[in-house]
């Protein structure tokens, strides 16, 4: 394996910092929070239950401390709001107040907070239950994503890759961010397999989920296998040009696995075809009425299959308004 390769995938299994939204309108409270989480955390901060909520979305955060007695919209409101949303409903909600009765501590549970830290704050205190949650979080995760992975690639499956896409759909009506998917299909597969053998051909398979793993660009993008011998990806943050340029190191480096299984005369060379949808500008702006991610995923499905058709090594991608043009 190569340096920069051995690098990237020993930069893959570091352990990731927690990313933790401080939720408070006292300024000083977030500052102390702050300075007590930031060494193992990515700290996120909002001063009021509207900016609470849009920042969860839009930042993915995984562990939310909320003040209960804010203005306008108190933390109970806020937390119930967000168990009410499927998208965030699973992050754990810990309350930070000044509220020790039995009855505020029944009230915070009943709307769905995990914990409580009571003030004044203390720092150790606050990091140990962050470290609990955080742990705790992961532990469901892992569970959870026992049943989301394609036994043979060791990829997130089609379950999860539709959750995904539906979620960073949502976010795209919350912060108008452009995002595309794509789907890339290995050509004529059936045919590659006959030639390679069926085992030989299930490497292949394995060989691209790991390329995926490793090429998808940034940390946020999303790969999976989405059919037989039809992978998908969901690129938040991706314009039409920067899918293009991913989706054509990819066809590269498809290109690239053909020496692993052979390239003989009997043999077929390995390709592939990407399809891809770009949401942005209008499509993506706040208020817009974005495709349903099942709607989407079948418009790639149908531009995927006219790639294909249409010859090996193809690359296909529209934006959604010029498809509805």
């Amino acid at each position: 394996m190569a340096e920069s390769e051995a690098t990237a995938d020993a930069e893959t299994d570091a352990p990731a910092r927690a990313r933790v939204l401080v939720v408070d309108d006292m300024p000083e409270n977030i500052e102390v929070l702050a300075a007590a989480l930031q060494a193992t955390c990515e700290v996120f901060f909002a001063t009021s239950g509207e900016e609470a909520i849009r920042i969860a979305v839009t930042q993915r955060v995984e562990l939310i401390l909320l003040d209960i007695m804010m203005p306008e919209v108190d933390g109970y409101e806020v937390c119930r709001l967000l168990k009410l949303d499927p998208a965030l409903a699973e992050i754990p909600v810990i309350f930070v107040t000044a509220k020790t009765g039995v009855e505020d501590e029944s009230k915070g549970f009943a709307v769905g907070a995990v914990d409580y830290i009571t003030k004044p704050i203390t720092p150790l205190l606050v990091q140990a239950r962050v470290r609990t949650h955080s742990e705790l979080r992961a532990a469901r995760e892992r569970l959870k994503s026992m049943a989301a992975v394609d036994v043979l690639t060791g990829i997130p499956n089609r379950p999860a890759f539709d959750e995904v896409l539906a979620r960073e759909l949502q976010r795209t009506r919350v912060d108008a961010a452009p995002l595309t998917l794509m789907l890339l299909g290995l050509d004529d597969f059936r045919a590659f397999n006959d030639s390679v053998g069926y085992r030989a051909g299930d490497r292949c398979l394995q060989q691209l989920a790991r390329l995926l793993r490793r090429r998808s660009a940034r940390a946020l993008d999303f790969g999976a296998r989405y059919a037989a011998a039809v992978f998908g990806l969901v690129c938040p943050d991706t314009d039409r040009p920067q899918a293009e340029d991913l989706a054509r190191d990819l066809l590269n480096r498809v290109a690239g696995l053909a020496p692993v299984f052979g390239d003989g005369p009997s043999r077929l060379p390995l390709t592939a075809s990407i399809s891809g949808i770009t949401l942005e500008g209008a499509a993506a702006a706040p208020g817009a009425a974005p495709p349903s991610a099942e709607r989407l995923a079948e418009e790639a499905e149908r531009l995927l299959a006219k790639a294909q058709r249409a010859g090996h090594n193809q690359l296909w991608i529209s934006s959604w308004s010029d498809l509805l043009a």
